[in-house]
């Protein structure tokens, strides 16, 4: 009973710890960055940004430029078609990997296992310091590509809790 309550702490720890690393918590800095963004913008400094003065961030690739396929600075109807297909795609080899008895059905015990497969790097059933480490390591690098999405983890833990009262 206690390597239960032992390794549900330490999940829940390593779907917490990313948001707490990234700083999300801290909601100063991006009021900061705000307010320079909107300095270096407004040109007449009446505290407002017009048309004219507004400018895309340089340097950044904007999320629907991503959909530029052939690169030529439009998005058409097709580029965006061909990324929603991809993405679906993805979505269902995803899902399907997660549907370990093969229903069609996806239960919180299936994916209580994938993630604890995922945090188990040898495959000998037991969490590490240093998988555990790793796998922290990982989900931050992920949450980055991904943008590093606030609530990401909040769901997680209720549905960690909830499985973890059913199976008392």
């Amino acid at each position: 009973m206690n390597r239960r309550y032992s390794m549900m702490f330490l999940i829940a720890g390593a779907v917490a710890m990313p948001a707490m690393a990234d700083g999300h918590g801290d909601h100063r800095k991006g009021g900061e960055r705000m307010k320079n963004a909107v300095k270096q913008m407004d040109a007449n400094n009446d505290g407002a940004i017009s048309f004219d003065e507004f400018r895309m961030p340089e340097g950044r690739d904007a999320p629907e430029m991503r959909m530029d396929a052939n690169g030529d600075g439009e998005i058409t109807r097709d580029e965006v078609s061909q990324i929603a297909t991809q993405r679906t795609e993805e979505a269902l080899v995803r899902f399907d990997a997660l549907d370990a008895d093969g229903d069609g059905v996806v239960t919180q015990g299936e994916r209580r296992r994938a993630a604890f497969n995922r945090m188990d790097g040898d495959g000998d059933g037991q969490i590490t310091k240093s998988e555990f480490r790793e796998a922290r390591k990982e989900r931050r690098r992920l949450m980055q590509e991904r943008g590093g999405h606030r609530d990401h983890g909040k769901g997680q833990r209720k549905e960690m809790d909830k499985g973890h009262s059913e199976s008392k």
